[in-house]
């Protein structure tokens, strides 16, 4: 890749521009022949040891479409299921009125719960995942003039159209859409929608509706069994699918972010100044486009899941009213994108019908609304997702945006903040999102750069050496400057995360070093702050690597969390390399279990890293995307133009 020319000035050890912070500033850490091999690991089918299946159903027969992980039998036998106050134990029932083999709560089956994560987390796909794969192979592509690539990656947009698991028996159109059922399940904040376009797809869907138990066939799988008598084409060792959850956060990065990030880098890689309006990433977008902004609130939040979703743990359905404000970063992201991409279909798709014109419209003004407030077409007056996060999700006493809350529950008050467990990720991406001009000028000169110290004092992940080194997930989980790295936890994923902020808040702050917008003193505290989060991100992006996956077996610090002979429990051949989910496995406050075992997520966030593409910004870029203090963003102004014509 080619640097632009432009004047320079050196501050402190940093070269900024004096027009914009080239993203090449931040060099790569990798090898291309390590590059390489993470682009091998996350294309090779898992019976070769990779991130991969083959589609065997209707149109997806012959795609290889992403999982979310890698795991072995031995991971889940000989580690996890040997691991103090878990038994491998479980016992299976079918049931003859819903057709379901499900592990049966109860005593005599103490292994159930384990038997529903590893059959999710082999079987699995997060659609939140797979986008995070799609945009890794997009800028791969570009970057290294790999066409074939995009059209790999952009098998996923194929499954997201025909809605049917890609192992399936049969292909049964549209059986992962939430549509609302007759008794109100998965209605969209009082609004019921049958159509399948138009509804949420669910957030994990497996290769096929009866998933098959990765212990099943090995020695561990004779700890599983089964109660009754099973019709002819189920058998033990099989389970049905239990994950139904139609999230936001979710459909905003399955649909918007990383299927539009594909084909926006596809465009620009050809040299095409569009996406065309009737492409498959386009379309799918302006489907789930209603089921969005039906599920916005007054307050201007998008709900967090369709009523009737059973939350992380339990059995108990999640609060229709519940707000989670990292999904809103994730919605506002993608927003901003496809409010991009329509425009530029607009302004040089010559061929659009009147029709086609007529959507991009409607769908324009329905991104307006949802990102500034006014009427959605369901007729809610909303305050927009900017006021939200302006008047609402920001904390204070701890100066970083809140995990979530309650927005508009009746007869109760319109904002009920959820203020503990802390969340990394809420602020990391929050403010990748919203940017440092913007997030400053709301909260306070400076507000960015403290939000980063308070992260570090609890969520930080501190090395032996005392430097930090990534970071976890909340503050509960044994982190911070106060902790100690052998009870603590770091996510490569998270980490990454944290990494994409700095880069934006070091390319930001040096902006605003020599911006006449800010005053010599907060020139001044932005140079700074430039040097010292650039010696935070170098730290970090050095630390990552320790959790590839050709280091991890060998990292001193985990040495006490690590699983015994590693190595032998997830064995990976020379010439592929992916990164770990987590150093260890734990259970994360927020419902889910981290596991050591390589992560497409957190190996896609480090192949971003790479070519420096920041998933949070239309352009990918490290540019805050309301980059005027006190302005209208560009991107906004522009919209506002073509809804007027």
């Amino acid at each position: 890749m080619k640097k632009n020319a432009m004047a320079k000035v050196t501050l402190g050890a940093f070269t900024f521009s004096t027009v914009l912070l080239c993203a090449q500033n931040f060099p790569p850490i990798e090898s291309d022949m390590e590059i390489q091999a993470t682009i091998s690991f996350l294309t090779s089918a898992e019976s070769s040891v990779g991130f991969v299946y083959n589609g065997t159903c209707g149109a997806l027969s012959g795609k290889l479409l992403p999982l979310s992980y890698y795991s072995t039998a031995d991971y889940w036998g000989k580690y996890v299921g040997t691991l103090p106050g878990n038994d491998l134990t479980v016992i299976d029932q079918y049931d003859s009125n819903t057709y379901t083999l499900t592990p049966i709560a109860d005593p005599s089956s103490p292994g159930s719960d384990l038997q529903v994560e590893r059959i999710n987390v082999y079987n699995g796909t997060d659609i939140y995942d797979a986008a995070c794969w799609q945009i890794a192979l997009g800028v791969y592509a570009k970057a290294e003039a790999q066409p074939a690539y995009f059209d790999l990656a952009g098998n996923q947009n194929l499954l997201l159209s025909v809605g049917y698991d890609g192992n399936g028996d049969t292909p049964s159109e549209n059986a992962n859409r939430a549509t609302t059922q007759g008794d109100g399940t998965f209605s969209y904040n009082g609004e019921s929608i049958t159509t399948p376009a138009n509804a949420y797809f669910f957030r994990m869907v497996t290769r096929n509706w009866l998933s098959t138990d990765p212990i099943y066939g090995t020695p561990y799988g004779s700890s599983i069994s089964v109660r009754g008598t099973l019709p002819s084409n189920y058998h033990v060792g099989q389970v049905t699918w239990m994950d139904w959850k139609p999230i936001t956060g979710e459909n905003a990065w399955g649909f918007l972010v990383g299927p539009l990030h594909l084909a926006r880098l596809n465009e620009s890689a050809g040299k095409q100044t569009y996406v065309p309006f009737a492409s498959n990433a386009v379309q799918n977008a302006i489907g789930v486009l209603n089921a969005l902004a039906a599920m916005q609130s007054p307050l201007g939040a998008i709900y967090y899941a369709c009523a009737g979703s059973i939350g992380n743990q339990g059995t108990n359905p999640v609060d229709p009213f519940e707000i989670s404000v990292e999904n809103n970063a994730s919605a506002l992201s993608g927003l901003l994108l496809m409010q991009k991409i329509l425009q530029e279909e607009v302004q040089n798709e010559a061929d659009l019908s009147p029709d086609q014109k007529g959507q991009i419209q409607t769908a324009l003004k329905m991104i307006d609304t949802m990102i500034h407030g006014g009427t959605t077409p369901q007729g809610v007056q909303t305050q927009g997702i900017l006021s939200f996060f302006k008047s609402s999700a920001w904390d204070a006493t701890s100066r970083t945006f809140l995990q979530g809350g309650l927005a508009n529950k009746p007869n109760e008050p319109a904002w009920q903040p959820t203020i503990e467990p802390k969340a990394v990720d809420v602020t990391t991406w929050g403010i990748s999102v919203l940017g440092q001009p913007q997030v400053d000028e709301w909260f306070g000169f400076g507000a960015c750069y403290n939000a980063w110290q308070s992260i570090k004092s609890w969520g930080g992940y501190y090395g032996p050496d005392g430097t930090i080194w990534g970071v976890g997930y909340s503050d509960q989980d044994g982190n911070g400057n106060g902790g100690n790295y052998q009870n603590g936890i770091i996510s490569a994923e998270w980490t990454a995360g944290a990494i994409n902020l700095l880069r934006c808040l070091i390319t930001q702050y040096g902006e605003a070093a020599l911006s006449s917008n800010y005053s010599p003193a907060q020139q001044a505290f932005a140079k700074q702050s430039a040097i010292d989060l650039q010696a935070d991100h170098d730290q970090m992006f050095k630390q990552l690597m320790t959790l590839r996956s050709d280091h991890y077996f060998s990292t001193a610090a985990y040495d006490s969390v690590r699983p015994q002979d590693y190595t032998s429990l997830i064995p990976i051949p020379q010439g592929k390399l992916a990164f770990v989910y987590a150093s260890k496995r734990y259970m994360i406050p927020f419902g889910w279990f981290a596991n050591p075992l390589p992560s497409t997520t957190s190996t896609s966030w480090t192949v971003m890293l790479h070519y420096n593409f920041n998933p949070f910004h239309p352009d990918g870029s490290y540019e805050s995307s309301f980059p005027v203090s006190g302005g209208t963003p560009l991107v906004t102004q522009l919209n506002n133009e073509i809804i007027q014509n």
